[in-house]
């Protein structure tokens, strides 16, 4: 073989090495190969989904069973006061609203004495008036006829006088007889008692009989007060049916709150009571003067009223308060802070201690001051809670349930 020939074999090997090589680098994975790669990848995703599905169902069922996990850390954090359930002295206590409103016995509606004219009306609303201050003039022919009848009552009294007088003196000194001076004596007495009726009638009405037989008659305040009603205006023809206006006297006032008829056993006269008003700095103090025995026919609630002095007129009529009715202390055997108390779906519920965090545990409430509330049923004394804070723990409850549902 000749050294050209032994040139072109060895060029031939190298080509056929290089071609071998592009081969083998350009040969497509095999389909069992392939598969086995994708089978791979499936089994590693659908590990990752199963691991996060189990995390989803875990968070759910701790969102169903009321479960919050928490470290000692984030309750520190969070500001959440935790305290145990103990027993407590609670003085049992009664919300009520209420309203402010006049002092009926202190209240009068002042009518007209009879049919007449309005002439002039001397007040306004709110006005403060003393009593025989002139409210109110009015022309009334009637009051003028009842004047005359008692100037003409008047007049013959002073004749029948003068007539018993002569005769007293002629059946003294034996001119006359003794039947002409019982005569006289019987007329005058009459007389009198006719004028006497004639004043009374007017003195009743608060009308003055010393005016001669004038229309105009002046009505007067019966009493210190506030003018609190005023329908009356000038010209306006009244009767004595139509009231002209009221006075009150606000120096005392009534305040009746309204009580549910399931709650009236709890409630009696003595009854201490503190009431609220938002337009004072501070509470009242007063004891229950009234209970009603009758309901209201749209509201199905009696009334219990306390009378409160007002000597300087702070409290006006109208306004609304609330009133706090306090029972006797009673020592129970297990109590809460109140404010530990939260509402989830229509339940009572308070925020238990657990070690991972905490549990919204159900609970029947009793009774409560404001301050401190009986658990009746769903906690033992001693058990770890959260006093305070707990409504961050309903929110956190609340945003889990709704990302579960989510």
């Amino acid at each position: 073989m000749t050294k050209k020939q032994k040139m072109s074999i060895a060029l031939m090997c190298v080509i056929a090495a290089i071609l071998a090589a592009l081969m083998l680098w350009w040969k497509p994975s095999s389909p069992g190969a392939q598969g086995s790669e994708e089978h791979a990848s499936h089994l590693d995703s659908h590990g990752h989904d199963d691991r996060h599905a189990e995390e989803n169902e875990g968070q759910a069922k701790a969102a169903e069973d009321g479960m919050i996990a928490m470290t000692d850390a984030q309750i520190k954090t969070n500001g959440i006061a935790l305290d145990a359930a103990k027993p407590s002295l609670i003085q049992e206590r009664l919300h009520l609203p209420a309203q402010i409103k006049v002092n009926a016995e202190r209240t009068v509606a002042i009518a007209a004495p009879s049919e007449g004219l309005i002439q002039l009306v001397l007040v306004s609303p709110g006005a403060a008036v003393k009593k025989g201050q002139a409210l109110v003039t009015i022309q009334s022919p009637t009051v003028a006829q009842w004047r005359a009848d008692l100037s003409s009552a008047q007049q013959r009294v002073n004749l029948a006088r003068t007539t018993y007088q002569r005769e007293k003196t002629l059946w003294e000194e034996h001119i006359s007889a003794r039947q002409d001076f019982d005569v006289a004596q019987a007329a005058l007495k009459e007389a009198e008692i006719a004028a006497q009726a004639a004043r009374q009638r007017l003195s009743a009405l608060g009308i003055a009989g010393s005016d001669g037989v004038s229309s105009i008659v002046t009505v007067r305040a019966p009493l210190d007060g506030v003018v609190v009603e005023k329908p009356a205006v000038a010209g306006q023809a009244v009767d004595a049916t139509k009231p002209l206006l009221t006075v009150a006297d606000l120096s005392h006032v009534w305040i009746e709150a309204a009580v549910p008829a399931d709650s009236l056993g709890q409630i009696g006269l003595g009854m201490p009571a503190k009431i609220s008003v938002n337009t004072l700095p501070h509470e009242l103090n007063g004891t229950v003067s009234f209970v009603g025995p009758v309901l209201g026919e749209a509201t199905r609630m009696a009334t219990a009223r306390i009378t409160l002095p007002n000597p300087e007129l702070r409290l006006r009529p109208g306004m609304l308060a609330t009133v706090d009715l306090m029972g006797p202390q009673t020592n129970v055997p297990v109590t809460v802070a109140s404010d530990a108390i939260q509402t989830i779906h229509e339940h009572n519920v308070v925020f238990v201690r657990t070690e991972t965090g905490f549990r919204a545990q159900n609970v029947t409430i009793g009774r409560s001051d404001g301050k401190r509330t009986e658990i009746v049923k769903g906690l033992n004394a001693g058990t770890s809670y959260a006093a305070g804070g707990s409504f961050l723990l309903k929110a956190d409850l609340g945003k889990a349930e709704a990302e579960h549902d989510d």
